[in-house]
């Protein structure tokens, strides 16, 4: 999640990257696993309630990798922008 204060509202994306066996190439392209003071960034990071449960978006990746709800896209990939209301997904597998 990355939210920044724009004026008085705020602007961001939720993004959710799924790794799997059959498809990891991706994951460097999209997640830095380099140390960036995350810790520092969470203290000072807009926290909003309703985006966190959007970030339920993960949650249900998980059971769809796990065959709880059927998945035709098999996305390893999705934003949420909150200015566009847009779910994007991609890498498809």
């Amino acid at each position: 999640m990355g939210v920044e204060l724009i004026g008085e509202s705020l602007r961001g994306a939720l993004r959710v990257t799924t790794s799997t066996p059959q498809q990891r190439d991706h994951f460097r392209a999209r997640v830095s696993l380099a140390n960036t003071g995350v810790a520092q960034e969470y203290a000072t990071n807009i926290q909003v309630a309703d985006l966190n449960a959007l970030n339920a978006l993960a949650v249900v990746r998980w059971k769809k990798l796990f065959g709880f709800y059927l998945d035709f896209e098999g996305e390893h990939n999705s934003t949420y922008s909150i200015d566009t209301n847009s779910l994007i997904s991609d890498d498809e597998s």
